[in-house]
């Protein structure tokens, strides 16, 4: 192996001799360097012969290459360092970006969670001003939420509920579909970006404004879906977020998306249970809140009333004046119903002109104390409510309700379902009508109180 390694190193050598011969033959460098040496001795004083000329030569010709070698190795440590220097920045940035892509994936992750804990509407929109402010919130200032639902029927955009303000804070409840606020918003469908809620939402109260202090910018979010407006959402936050809106432009984009589809549910899932026409709870779902009610009443030993009302000489009304009257007077009369009983009481809507009340430990029968004729109260002040609503009106819209009660007692009628509460409230109802109507009847149950 030495022995080949040697003839190597020889051969290399001898190339290398060769080579520079070559050159110096082809460019006449010995011609050169005897010129160079002739033009520098005529210039010097002390005479110097051509060999320590040659010498002298190829030192500096050493020195140049040296210093070159020299400058050439600094020149590619400092490369090396700066490279270094970006790798490390690089995989720094790296790192942060990785970790906020984590941190903004585990948010849509939480995002998703929680508007899939409930599909009941209340719920959801809490849930969803919820992460809004969570997604647009940073250590510097939480930021304050208020969605505004579109109603279809009137085509106004109204305050619906608020995180950390509400209906009082802003000058305007609701906003006309002229509204040059709505009509930019409903034909851009895009978010409206603002340092200051004065250029983006000028609708706050003054005297309300300070509580903005460290949240004034603002964001107007449309939530859209199949290019129509569903609502939007004002957020209050802190300037900071809107100038870093376009960095995470893509992560907020599917947050609101996500906001967007929960709303809709919250919308459907409402419209799934109530009548489009009064805005009260539809039959199906009365019934089926009606059988929960009953449950719980034989669960915690409790007393239900249940009243059956129907618009006495509604078919005048429609054959008169025409169904759209006829449909105002039923809206009219749910309005008065829902005024006229407690949050937790559930009003329907039954059938035609006939609605349904369930009054949740509610009593009705005589001998049971304080609550002895409770259902009957609520009744009476609902009858009564009616016939003054519309007493001022000519006929036939000087109308009137007829109502039937019953009462669940417990425990003597924990066998009694839902559909004969239902059917007990309507035969009373008939009676009150055949009684001539505008009246209450209750249900007295025969085994307590025999009819003479």
């Amino acid at each position: 192996m030495r022995v080949i390694r040697l003839m190597v190193r020889v051969v290399m050598a001898c190339l290398v001799l060769l080579t520079a011969a070559a050159i110096a033959s082809r460019f006449h460098v010995s011609d050169w360097l005897v010129t160079l040496y002739l033009d520098v001795t005529s210039r010097v004083a002390t005479p110097v012969s051509f060999q320590p000329f040659l010498a002298i030569l190829l030192v500096a010709a050493l020195l140049v290459a040296v210093v070159a070698i020299l400058a050439c190795l600094v020149v590619g440590t400092y490369l090396g360092s700066q490279i270094v220097a970006t790798r490390a920045r690089s995989r720094v940035k790296w790192l942060a970006l990785e970790q906020a892509i984590k941190r903004q994936y585990e948010q849509l992750v939480h995002l998703s969670a929680t508007l899939t804990q409930s599909l009941e509407k209340r719920t959801l929109v809490q849930n969803i001003l919820l992460m809004a402010s969570q997604v647009t919130s940073i250590p510097q200032a939480d930021s304050t939420v208020a969605l505004w639902l579109m109603n279809f029927e009137t085509d106004r955009l109204r305050f619906e509920m608020g995180l950390r303000c509400d209906q009082t804070c802003f000058t305007k409840p609701d906003f006309d579909l002229t509204d040059p606020f709505l009509t930019n918003l409903t034909a851009s469908q895009q978010v409206r970006r603002a340092a200051s809620w004065r250029e983006g939402f000028p609708f706050l109260v003054p005297e309300r404004a300070a509580q903005f202090d460290q949240t004034p910018a603002v964001l107007v979010v449309p939530l859209v879906i199949e290019r129509s407006v569903l609502g939007c959402l004002v957020i209050f936050c802190h300037p900071d977020v809107v100038r870093g809106y376009e960095a995470h432009e893509a992560f907020l984009q599917t947050a609101w998306g996500q906001l967007a589809l929960a709303l809709s549910i919250a919308i459907q899932g409402e419209l799934a249970v109530l009548d489009r026409l009064t805005g009260l709870a539809n039959r199906a779902y009365f019934m089926k809140r009606l059988s929960q009610e009953t449950e719980r009443c034989d669960r915690y030993h409790a007393a239900m009333g249940l009243l059956m009302l129907d618009v006495d000489n509604f078919k005048l009304v429609n054959d008169t004046l025409g169904h759209l009257q006829g449909d105002k007077v039923l809206q009219t009369i749910a309005r008065l119903l829902r005024q006229s009983v407690r949050a937790i009481d559930v009003v329907g809507r039954y059938g035609g002109e006939e609605f349904i009340v369930m009054l949740p430990e509610t009593g009705g029968a005589e001998g049971e104390g304080v609550r002895a004729s409770s259902a009957m109260v609520v009744a009476e002040r609902i009858r009564k409510v009616v016939e003054d609503a519309f007493r001022d009106h000519a006929k036939p819209l000087n109308v009137t309700v007829s109502v039937g009660v019953v009462v669940r007692r417990d425990p003597e009628d924990r066998r009694m379902e839902a559909e004969t509460l239902v059917r007990l409230a309507d035969e009373q109802l008939y009676k009150a009508k055949a009684a001539g109507k505008n009246r209450c009847a209750l249900h007295v149950p025969e085994a307590i109180h025999p009819v003479n």
